[in-house]
C-alpha cells in the first residue's frame, strides 16, 4: 500500500526599511493528520513555532525564538529559549568575542550560560556555564581551554595543542596534546601524531 504525503509551502517576503522574512509550511497526511511550522526572521530577531494535529487532537505545540547579532572579527552574541507551552523549555545566552587579530596570531573567547524553564517559563534547576579560548598562528599552531561548570558542582576543563611538523599543501603531520581536568579527579591527558593526506 502507498501512502502519499501532500505538502503545501507558502512563503511570504515582506520588504520594507530592513528586510523581514514570513515563511511556513503544511504537511497534509493521508490519515487525516495535519503538521504544519511557521517562523519569522527580522534582521537579528528570529522566531518558529509548529504544532500538529492526528485527527483526534492537537499535538505538542514548539515555539522558538531568539536574535542573533554579528561582532567584529567573526564574532556573534545571541540568545534563544525553546519552549512548549505548558510543559517548559530550554533558554540560552552565547557569545564569542575576538581578542586580537594579527597577521600572525588570533584569539577568541567564547562562552555560554543555558538554563532548563518550567512551565511557567521560570528557570529551574542548576545552570549551565561554560567559557573557553582558541589560539591560532598563522604557521599553523593552534591551542585551546575550556571550563565548565553545573550549577555548584565542581569545574570541569580540558585544554590542548597541536603542532604541525609536517605542512604540504595536500596534507601534513600534526602533533597534539590534550588534557582533562576538574575539581575531584585525576588529570587525564593524551598525545599523538595525527596524519591527513589528499591524493
Amino acid at each position: 500500500m502507498v501512502k502519499h504525503v501532500f505538502r503545501l509551502f507558502l512563503a511570504v517576503a515582506i520588504v520594507s526599511q530592513t528586510m523581514a522574512q514570513l515563511c511556513g509550511g503544511v504537511d497534509i497526511l493521508p490519515s487525516g493528520g495535519i503538521g504544519g511550522t511557521g517562523s519569522y526572521k527580522n534582521g537579528p530577531a528570529w522566531g518558529s513555532v509548529s504544532g500538529s494535529y492526528d485527527g483526534r487532537r492537537l499535538g505538542p505545540v514548539d515555539v522558538s525564538g531568539g536574535a542573533h547579532f554579528k561582532l567584529p572579527n567573526d564574532g556573534f552574541a545571541g540568545a534563544q529559549a525553546s519552549v512548549q507551552p505548558g510543559v517548559g523549555g530550554t533558554s540560552s545566552l552565547y557569545g564569542k568575542v575576538n581578542i586580537f587579530d594579527t597577521p600572525t596570531h588570533r584569539l577568541d573567547v567564547q562562552g555560554h550560560h543555558d538554563r532548563i524553564l518550567n512551565r511557567d517559563l521560570k528557570p529551574v534547576g542548576p545552570a549551565v556555564n561554560e567559557v573557553g579560548a582558541n589560539y591560532k598562528h598563522v604557521g599553523g599552531a593552534t591551542a585551546h581551554i575550556v571550563a565548565s561548570k553545573v550549577g555548584s558542582g565542581p569545574i570541569q576543563g580540558s585544554l590542548g595543542a597541536s603542532v604541525p611538523l609536517v605542512s604540504t599543501p595536500q596534507g601534513g603531520i600534526n602533533l597534539g596534546v590534550k588534557a582533562i581536568a576538574g575539581e575531584g579527579m585525576k588529570p587525564q591527558g593524551e598525545i599523538g601524531v595525527v596524519g591527513e593526506f589528499k591524493f
